[in-house]
């Protein structure tokens, strides 16, 4: 998130001008002397990334994001800086990273400018080389299991739930209607195996007493729906509701050095609470039906929170889509910055 805008929300939420989430998270990520995006922070030299480094300090950073063309130096200097302000932070690279004390891995598997420190395959492999350093090294590992969208050939709940209807634009709602019909068609079942594929190397991680964090790539991947494709994928191909849960709780307050305060129910931890019904430990989807939130002992139900965004009385309620209509994007090339980010994910191929 732009750090202004994180820092602006963050502040209107702790003063309750605005209803929502605890939040926590970082600015920009920071890159070498060219970016992946635009939005990024550029470094061309060890001065201009310590003012980057104070500038997260100064805005109240909870984590530091580096990518994948800040040099290795420089990499270090940001590690050895963010825990000296008692910050973790991660990055898309395993090694060198685990060796010069990065906290976190984001993706199983994604952009990268180092030949030799890719962790999985094309097919979603990985090798006991990588999860192995997971392991004995303790850094985290974030999926963003990004083909978890192939679930909704299985369960289209999420798809047609009216918090989704209500809440998405009305593009982004079509784009996830068409992504329900792809995941139905022949397609799925490819993408069901890599799914597989990279659900095994996070539970093989996990289970050798790694670290892993649940967390999707959104808005690359479809804001709130996805987090629970993700649980739901990890169900499906080998976790426990029980070790998909903590991952999504627990683990994550642990990171942000806030165990036994967040993520869990006891004494003294914060009251921020989801109200579901049904048994999650049962079964898995049952997180997701959530019926009321806590939020510092601020109890709202799901109808509270959804009344401002509903049909204006007299108008007639919109039909449940249920396929997709044909919505091709026609692209000048000479115009290329107007491309948008999701007609083709650049960063994760």
């Amino acid at each position: 998130m732009p750090a202004y805008q994180f820092t602006e929300t963050r502040e209107a939420l702790d003063a309750g001008e605005r209803v929502g989430p605890r939040l926590f998270g970082t600015g920009e990520a920071i890159d070498g002397s060219r970016v992946y995006y635009n939005f990024m922070r550029p470094t061309r030299s060890l001065a201009q990334l310590e003012l980057e480094l104070e500038r997260a300090r100064a805005l109240g950073y909870d984590l530091i994001k580096t990518y994948v063309r800040l040099p290795v130096a420089y990499q270090k200097r940001t590690v050895e800086a963010a825990h000296k302000a008692g910050l973790p932070l991660s990055s898309h690279y395993l090694y060198p990273a685990e060796h010069i004390g990065m906290d976190g891995m984001e993706h199983t598997g994604a952009t990268n400018r180092l030949g030799y420190s890719h962790t999985v395959s094309r097919l979603g492999r990985a090798y006991a080389d990588a999860v192995t350093l997971f392991v004995r090294s303790g850094m985290s590992l974030t999926p963003t299991l990004f083909t978890s969208s192939a679930m909704y050939g299985e369960d289209r709940s999420l798809v047609e739930d009216v918090r989704t209807r209500t809440l998405f634009p009305g593009w982004e709602y079509r784009q996830l209607v068409q992504k329900a019909d792809n995941a139905a068609g022949p397609g799925g079942a490819t993408a069901r195996a890599l799914l597989a594929a990279n659900v095994d190397m996070v539970l093989r991680v996990h289970r050798g007493g790694g670290f892993v964090i649940s967390g999707t790539d959104a808005p690359l991947d479809n804001v709130a729906v996805s987090l629970h494709t993700n649980l739901r994928a990890m169900v499906r191909f080998g976790f426990t509701p029980h070790e998909a849960l903590t991952t999504a709780t627990r683990n994550p307050a642990r990171w942000l050095g806030l165990e036994n305060r967040r993520g869990v129910v006891r004494q003294g931890a914060m009251a921020d609470l989801a109200f579901v019904e049904g048994d999650p430990l049962a079964d898995i989807r049952a997180a997701a039906a959530v019926r009321m939130v806590m939020v510092n002992g601020r109890l709202s139900t799901v109808g509270e929170l959804m009344r401002p965004f509903a049909t204006p009385a007299g108008a007639s309620v919109p039909a449940l889509v249920r396929t997709s209509a044909p919505a091709p994007h026609v692209h000048d090339d000479r115009f290329w910055w107007h491309e948008p980010e999701w007609a083709g994910h650049y960063c994760c191929g």
